[in-house]
This record gives C-alpha cells, sequence and structure tokens, in this order.
C-alpha cells in the first residue's frame, strides 16, 4: 500500500514532533522538588513508608527529622537512615518523640528543628503518621472512630497549621529586593485512595482520609494568596513560595499491615482482592519522582490512577495524564460503583446481619 508525499510528510512531522517532546522531557525537566541540603521533617517516620520517605531523602543529601513516639523504634530508625546518607559528614539527622494528637507538639516540633537547623525553618514537612482500624461503622466503637481522626486527619492538620503561620511570617532580615529567589517550600500529606472510592469496612478511616483531602484542596488556593503577596510591594510576604501536595496510595506493606489483615471485615478482603500492597520503598521512590515533575495530587499504581480519575471532584488538574485519568476514571465508576453495592448486597442475602466482621 502507498501513501501520498503529503500523508509520509504529515506523519514525519507528528513522529518528529513526538520525538522531540520525549528528548525534552526526558533531557530538560525542570526539577520541582529540590532536595539535596535541604532540612525535611518526616512525621511517622519510624517505620514503614515514613521511614522509606526518610532515606530516601537522606539518599538524596537532606538533612532528616523524623517524628514519632516509640522512643526504641525512632534510635533503629536514624542508624537505618544515617546509613544512606549521601554525604555522612556535612548531613545532619534528628529524631523527636512526640504525640502528634496533641495540638501542643507541632509548634514545639517545629520549634526545635528551627533552633538545631541554625534559625531556620524546615523546607520540607511530610505527613506521614497515621494507623488504620478497618471495621463497618456501626460495628466500631465511638473511640475507634475518633480516635482515627485525631490519628490521621487532625495529627496532619496540626502540623499543617503550625507550618504555615511558621513558613508564612517573613523573617526580619528579609527584603523583596533580595536575589535570588530561595526555593519553594513543600508541606505533603499522605491519604489514601479510599478517599476517593469508598470500600465497606474501612468507615472509621476512609473519612479522615476524604477530609485531609478536602483541607489540602482548600490549602492549594489559600498559599496561592501568600505566593501572591510575595509579587506584590504592598505589605510583608513569606520569605519562599509555599506549595502543598497529596499522596493517595493503595496498601503497603507495613509493620501493620498484617495486623490490620486480621481486622478487617471478611468483605472488605474480597472487595479489595485486586489490590496488591506496594513495598514502602517503592512508594517512596515514585513520590519523590512525582514531586520532582510538580505533581499535586499523586497515585502510584494502575488502579490508584483509575481510582484518582473518578474521584477527582473540583481538585486541580496539573497536567495532561491528570485530564486522562480523569475521563477515563468517570467512564470505569460507572460500572464499578454500582457493581460494588450489588457485591455488598449479595453479601449480606448469602451470609446474613452479623457476617460484618473478619474472618477469623
Amino acid at each position: 500500500m502507498f501513501i501520498s508525499t503529503a500523508t509520509a510528510t504529515a506523519l514525519a512531522s507528528i513522529a518528529i514532533a513526538i520525538l522531540s517532546l520525549v528528548v525534552f522531557t526526558m533531557f530538560f525537566k525542570q526539577d520541582y522538588f529540590p532536595i539535596d541540603g535541604r532540612t525535611a521533617i518526616v512525621t511517622g517516620g519510624s517505620q514503614g513508608l515514613g521511614l522509606s520517605v526518610a532515606q530516601e531523602l537522606a539518599s538524596k543529601g537532606a538533612n532528616v527529622v523524623i517524628v514519632a513516639q516509640d522512643k526504641a523504634k525512632l534510635e533503629r530508625a536514624t542508624q537505618a537512615i544515617q546509613a544512606r546518607a549521601a554525604r555522612p559528614q556535612q548531613q545532619k539527622f534528628l529524631h523527636l518523640s512526640f504525640d502528634l494528637r496533641s495540638p501542643d507538639s507541632a509548634p514545639e516540633i517545629l520549634s526545635q528543628v528551627t533552633r538545631w537547623n541554625s534559625g531556620s525553618p524546615p523546607d520540607l514537612i511530610f505527613c506521614c503518621a497515621g494507623n488504620c482500624q478497618p471495621a463497618f461503622f456501626a460495628d466500631a466503637s465511638i473511640e475507634t472512630l475518633r480516635g482515627q481522626m485525631d490519628t490521621i486527619y487532625w495529627s496532619a492538620a496540626y502540623m499543617a497549621h503550625a507550618a504555615l503561620n511558621l513558613w508564612k511570617i517573613p523573617t526580619k532580615t528579609s527584603s523583596p529586593s533580595a536575589a535570588p529567589a530561595p526555593p519553594t517550600r513543600h508541606l505533603i500529606f499522605t491519604s489514601s485512595t479510599l478517599a476517593f472510592f469508598p470500600v465497606a469496612g474501612y468507615s472509621p478511616y476512609s473519612p479522615a482520609k476524604a477530609a485531609m483531602r478536602a483541607m489540602v484542596d482548600s490549602l492549594n488556593e489559600e498559599v496561592a494568596v501568600y505566593n501572591g503577596a510575595r509579587q506584590s510591594n504592598t505589605g510583608p510576604a513569606p520569605d519562599a513560595d509555599i506549595a502543598v501536595h497529596i499522596l493517595f496510595p493503595m496498601g503497603i506493606v507495613s509493620p501493620g499491615l498484617e495486623n490490620e489483615n486480621k481486622m478487617k471485615p471478611e468483605l472488605t478482603l474480597m472487595l479489595e482482592k485486586d489490590d496488591k500492597p506496594q513495598q514502602p520503598d517503592e512508594v517512596a521512590r515514585i513520590l519523590l519522582d512525582r514531586l520532582k515533575a510538580g505533581d499535586y495530587m499523586i497515585t502510584t499504581m494502575f488502579l490508584g490512577h483509575l481510582m484518582r480519575g473518578c474521584g477527582m471532584g473540583a481538585s486541580v488538574r496539573k497536567n495532561i495524564m491528570d485530564l486522562f485519568w480523569n475521563w477515563l476514571g468517570s467512564l470505569v465508576i460507572l460500572f464499578v460503583a454500582p457493581d460494588f453495592v450489588a457485591k455488598c448486597r449479595r453479601w449480606g442475602r448469602e451470609r446474613g446481619l452479623h457476617a460484618t466482621g473478619p474472618a477469623s
């Protein structure tokens, strides 16, 4: 079969354009998330995803502070983080024991880290603390419902509140004419794909993750005010721009996952059978790669991308892939959502009212 010269020319032009875009993307990507030499706080950094994030940051030259409650775990984690340091003699490491559910903890953590960091506030804050206590909503105790909000939502909200109030205040030495502009400060939250698509049996957990997502969408607009003030000469402004990001992982292999699975309703295990937990190191690497690319909402695998796509709502679309997954997810959800409801109804019909607990 033959094609016309005009068609061949058009196809060649398209191929060259695509190749040029690929080459440009590979070799001329802007790094929106510099790490080397910066100071990072990782809450929940003694194990699981938080520890993996802290190790990745250390391997890229950051000074790292981890925060958790268990002092023995903190000491072991700090040794593991130091072992990954890019420049052990130049980087600094610190661990702090705090209960992040207390509203007094976050301001004190930031105060201590600022003093430790020669008077400079931290540049990067990762909120990775939290746990999951799955159950049917009616089966969970009120203490569990409140505890999940405290551990997941409020621990992150308290840290965000303290960080923004620290970052938005200009230092006494800052000047609008000073050059060059300092790197952006980043606040990163850890939610869950369950904030996009609910699954029966996660009722104590999912609302806290969804509340976090709603808070971050609001903060994404509010920090734009602070960043806009840096472009104005009418008054004080923060020393650096501020950016917020939010990670939506699926299952992550962690010390608590085995115990969590023992607590899960049998129905929940059936509904999430397609969720293959990822290793925390893999999730941490994906997270930092997507932060470097400037992503706002971050998912880590195909099924997670679909869940993000179907549940984006009014969240900002940052790139063409956000639009693609939003389109595809919006189609898939037309079939998946009613299918999940049908499976739940069939479960009740076949097993009865009290078939809402764990298999064991």
